[in-house]
């Protein structure tokens, strides 16, 4: 026999989770001015991040990963506790050919964090100026989860320019 009130109650939170992401406030992030510590993204900038690719190959050298958001950068909103990227907009892109945009996600390093498998891929071709990218996220924990970006592309050096968008919650 199915149990009625748990089928209910799950489409109930499903409902709530869904009604609450679509009905939400969002935060865009650019580049910090300066990105030490855990302060790496600052709301409302106009700086975009920067990230750079290796040859055929996710940009590997120091600094070719975009630090996005650290530890210090969320909260923004009082009284949230988690938060999910939701949108990458591409502000430049060196070469007009295919991306793989890896957003990771991680509350250690980012090499632990993509060995472990927490990242989402995301593909764009011909990456134009002012194209809102969809990304598709867990919600992480607000002041504990960091956010980096990595980008692959045919072109060794290509780069891209991009600013971040999130939503954050209350639970």
């Amino acid at each position: 026999m199915i149990d009625r009130i748990g089928v209910l109650r799950k489409i109930e939170q499903a409902a709530f989770a869904l009604e609450n992401h679509i009905h939400n406030r969002e935060r865009w992030f650019g580049k910090s001015g300066d990105q030490s510590g855990n302060n790496w993204g600052t709301e409302s900038s106009l700086t975009p991040f920067r990230a750079i690719s290796g040859n055929i190959a996710f940009g590997s050298d120091a600094d070719d990963e975009a630090l996005v958001l650290g530890t210090d950068d969320t909260p923004c909103i009082a009284g949230t506790t988690r938060f999910d990227p939701h949108t990458i907009m591409v502000e430049a892109a060196s070469v007009a050919t295919e991306y793989v945009i890896r957003v990771i996600y991680g509350t250690g390093t980012m090499a632990d964090a993509e060995t472990a498998g927490q990242y989402s891929d995301t593909m764009v071709t011909d990456a134009k100026k002012g194209e809102p990218l969809d990304i598709h996220m867990p919600r992480l924990t607000s002041g504990s989860h960091k956010v980096w970006v990595r980008i692959k592309n045919g072109t060794d050096n290509a780069t891209m320019d991009f600013h971040y968008g999130i939503h954050e919650y209350e639970r």
